[in-house]
């Protein structure tokens, strides 16, 4: 394992980081403060969209986390289930049904924030139903919802042709990829919360490479860093070359195409709903399977050198 040879007490792009290691660049730092600042109004409707993988998760992580000595304030995820269920109308009513049990059951001097993951999942009518709710109980109660999604879960919720009082609590906020110099604080963020006191252990040529495998998406900085740190272990080198990345994206599944422009994402990351089960499987083999797969693909290889 990569951790003896660099000496790391961790892996440092695990994709399940602990809240210490979360990074947050320019805009999702931003996003923060403006989340905490409306959550101690404690009214409203935010959608937070952004690619998969740019971390709107971690960023509802550093909010939770922002208020957990505030018993004012109640968080509560509304859909823990696996995704495969979202479009199941039985699943909506336990979430609509778990929706007003909170709210009923809130202290009427707590602000209760409600986070639905993955809105655009969900029909047209669940959430217009949702929305008009919110409204409705804001009336007599502080009460926010945080829907997360893709960049097109904006335009989703526009066009349902919602009561006036709720649109008009709806405000959108936008994560962007990181730029090259957060790419590079990243990086060596991540490997510093792991116990790496060296110099940067990838050189600029090398992080450039990434950046442009990436895109910014930090869920692909991630995938992309593990590999390359396995490939150097196997190779015993103690700095990572830009060849280095190149050699070890080659055993590693990448999308075949990201937009530059967030709001133009194609659909290789997020598929279609036709195709999207299979990538998607491809995906998380890799990720739970990624020391075994490369170990195996370079041995062989090796062999027929």
């Amino acid at each position: 394992m990569y951790n003896t040879f660099f000496q790391l007490k961790s892996n440092p792009f695990s994709q399940a980081q602990p809240l210490s290691s979360v990074f947050l660049p320019t805009t999702h730092r931003l996003a923060l403060e403006l989340l905490t600042k409306e959550i101690n109004k404690s009214s409203g409707i935010f959608i937070l969209r952004g690619a998969i993988g740019v971390g709107k998760s971690c960023l509802i992580k550093a909010l939770v986390e922002s208020f957990s000595n505030k018993s004012e304030v109640v968080f509560n995820h509304l859909n823990p289930a696996s995704r495969l269920q979202l479009s199941a109308p039985e699943h909506n009513q336990l979430i609509m049904k778990s929706f007003t049990d909170i709210y009923l059951n809130t202290a009427k001097q707590q602000a209760t924030v409600f986070i639905l993951d993955n809105a655009n999942k969900f029909s047209t009518s669940f959430l217009k139903g949702l929305l008009n709710k919110v409204a409705e109980q804001n009336k007599s109660q502080p009460t926010m919802l945080i829907l997360t999604g893709p960049p097109d879960l904006k335009s989703q919720i526009k066009n349902l042709k919602l009561k006036k009082q709720t649109s008009q609590l709806i405000k959108a906020l936008s994560l962007n990829p990181l730029n090259g110099e957060e790419i590079t604080d990243y990086i060596n963020y991540r490997l510093s919360c792991s116990g790496y006191s060296k110099n940067s252990l990838f050189t600029d040529k090398a992080i450039e490479s990434v950046a442009e495998l990436s895109k910014g998406i930090p869920w692909l900085i991630n995938t992309i860093c593990g590999v390359c740190l396995f490939q150097a272990s196997l190779d015993e080198q103690a700095v990572i070359e830009k060849e280095t990345v190149k050699i070890a994206t080659e055993f590693c599944f990448l999308p075949e195409t990201i937009s530059d422009k967030q709001d133009t994402i194609k659909q290789a990351i997020s598929p279609q709903e036709n195709n999207s089960s299979k990538k998607n499987q491809q995906v998380q083999f890799l990720h739970n399977n990624l020391e075994q797969i490369l170990k195996s693909n370079l041995l062989k290889k090796r062999m027929t050198l």
